[in-house]
């Protein structure tokens, strides 16, 4: 194959999955499991906490994972896409809502200013979300968390991503455990 051929193979397979994201942000498409956001967003607990290959959809990036290699990329173009699609935006709204709400959080809009702050579920969501696991001082959902505060910098959501990093610094009191993950925490806090 010469490179004029992979180069143009690599353009369309990029466009594609471009494409298919954009569908399944839209919740007019399924994600490479074929699965529906809406099916997604509906699912319980248990379900999110177990199942390792749906954050990459509902949260992409521009950095592969090694969790899911079926996931597409966030490139600019989507990025693009993200922040001036309103069924998108709208549906990112419903994305951070449900995923907040896995982790035993929640967030608050007034005056265009946001608040995270622990729901009335929060203790239930301990032992999963915010304990370490087997006392290695990590916990994957902490992973999932630096997925979701990259993501929502490079979807225009800054105010919500900063709303959220603002909370979890205030997390490292109770739960002394997540330091090790704060600085990282940070660090994708401030792209986007």
């Amino acid at each position: 194959m010469n490179d004029t051929v992979a180069s143009s193979q690599l353009q369309s397979d990029c466009t594609c999955a471009a494409g298919m994201l954009r569908g399944f942000l839209r919740g007019e498409g399924p994600d490479s499991e074929n699965r529906m956001l809406m099916d997604i967003l509906r699912w319980g607990d248990m379900d999110m906490e177990r199942v390792h290959n749906y954050v990459q959809w509902i949260f992409p990036t521009d950095e592969a994972s090694m969790f899911n290699m079926d996931a597409p990329l966030m490139t600019p173009a989507v990025q693009e896409i993200c922040r001036n699609d309103p069924v998108i935006q709208q549906n990112f709204d419903h994305i951070l809502a449900r995923f907040l709400s896995f982790l035993g959080l929640q967030m608050a809009e007034n005056d265009g200013k946001f608040k995270v702050s622990r729901a009335k579920h929060f203790d239930t969501r301990v032992p999963d979300c915010w304990s370490s696991m087997f006392g290695m001082g990590r916990n994957h959902n902490w992973l999932r968390i630096s997925r979701v505060l990259h993501c929502l910098g490079m979807i225009g959501k800054k105010a919500e991503q900063q709303a959220l990093m603002q909370f979890l610094e205030t997390m490292v009191s109770d739960f002394p455990d997540i330091r090790s993950a704060v600085p990282h925490w940070r660090g994708r806090a401030q792209e986007g």
